[in-house]
């Protein structure tokens, strides 16, 4: 509890600090309506409202807070060493795919991430996972390249056509 109590104020913190600093980004005269301060802002003010919640829920005893997502029925020691590893996991799993983006492509790449976290969180490739991959990439891709307009590397395909 006391954990959860301090990670919620050191947050909190931490947001009001990335808040200061991302309102005082110069406004220019290229930019869109938003601006170049909208994302970095909205990204503030959401870890605020999340560290204010986990504060909250703290000092009113709900939950475990983050020692109930970790697994309340093991052993501090034995959780914190299971976190440690599944989050070393995932970070694995983010820098292959950081590394084969420019080879594969945004498509291929996101899709196998995709894949990799599901076989990973459930520990087993099930039935719906290479579908959901497949449809994950396919709808990552419309949104970002084609909505968005955010340019993603093509990858190797283009060139074997």
């Amino acid at each position: 509890m006391k954990r959860d109590l301090a990670c919620g104020v050191l947050m909190l913190a931490l947001a009001i600090a990335y808040y200061s600093v991302a309102a005082a980004i110069p406004q220019s005269t290229l930019a869109d309506a938003v601006g170049p301060q909208g994302l970095p802002l909205n990204y503030a003010i959401a870890l605020g409202i999340l560290s204010i919640l986990l504060i909250i829920n703290t000092m009113l005893g709900r939950g475990g807070g983050i020692q109930a997502v970790v697994g309340a029925a093991k052993s501090a020691e034995k959780s914190d060493l299971y976190a440690a590893l599944r989050a070393i996991g995932m970070l694995a799993i983010g820098v292959v795919y950081v590394a084969v983006l420019p080879w594969l492509g945004y498509i291929v790449s996101i899709a196998l991430l995709l894949l990799a976290i599901i076989c990973y969180m459930e520990g087993r490739l099930n039935r719906w996972a290479i579908p959901i991959a497949a449809c994950g990439g396919v709808a990552f891709w419309i949104i970002f390249v084609e909505i968005l307009q955010v340019p993603q590397p093509a990858g190797l395909w283009p060139s074997l056509i």
